[in-house]
């Protein structure tokens, strides 16, 4: 167990990291629900994770990271199932995508639900929604009956942090109230991201899922 402690504004403030394991993620998933912040491995990076549907812990992303709010947050989901809770449509496009490659490492814009604060999506009436190839974030989802923020583990221009000493070293002293330590993650790739609100599809960055892999499953791109 590791402990960073530093004095802000007269408190004394501990950033806690543990090991994953079961008792860790049911702690982090009671941090969750109380609207609160864990940094947590995934498939590809470590990642800031809070309720996505709390408008108050979706800030403290932003803060966390000192993240323009005009830039969007990420969605991740613990099955393709949960994805239609908060989207207004799930076109034929974005399920073969997601019968795909979901879990992993593609991300899917959609037209989101009013369950989604407009904070996350800085105002758009889309949102990015990804079910990621890592038990700590679908676990997480599914214990707290609800998606969870995907955002890279960094001060924003800063290298995503890919284990917990990374995290802890930029993160240490914010308001994170958890790191959960889950090893070295697999990538420093960061997800393909692909517009599904759109007719046809667009791509918008490409990653880890080759651009000719989803043209098998959809053709060509608007």
């Amino acid at each position: 167990m590791l402990y960073s402690a530093q004095f802000k504004r007269g408190l004394f403030v501990i950033t806690q990291v543990l090991a994953v394991s079961e008792d860790s993620v049911a702690h982090a998933a009671n941090i969750l629900l109380e609207g609160g912040v864990v940094c947590i491995p995934t498939d590809t990076v470590y990642g800031l994770a809070a309720c996505a549907e709390h408008p108050g812990a979706v800030e403290k992303i932003f803060e966390i990271k000192n993240r323009p709010f005009h830039s969007p947050i990420p969605v991740l989901l613990n099955s393709q199932s949960q994805i239609c809770k908060f989207v207004d449509e799930f076109p034929p496009s974005a399920s073969g995508l997601a019968d795909q490659f979901w879990p992993g490492a593609l991300t899917i814009i959609l037209r989101k639900s009013s369950l989604l604060p407009d904070v996350l999506t800085s105002g758009l009436k889309t949102a990015a929604f990804r079910v990621p190839d890592h038990d700590v974030p679908r676990v997480l989802c599914k214990a707290i009956s609800s998606a969870i923020t995907g955002t890279s583990a960094n001060k924003s221009g800063s290298p995503p942090a890919t284990n917990a000493e990374e995290a802890f070293s930029q993160l240490k002293g914010s308001s994170v109230d958890l790191i959960l330590d889950g090893g070295v993650t697999n990538s420093r790739v960061p997800s393909s991201i692909i517009d599904c609100s759109e007719t046809p599809p667009r791509l918008i960055r490409g990653g880890i899922v080759l651009e000719q892999e989803l043209k098998r499953i959809i053709g060509n791109f608007g």
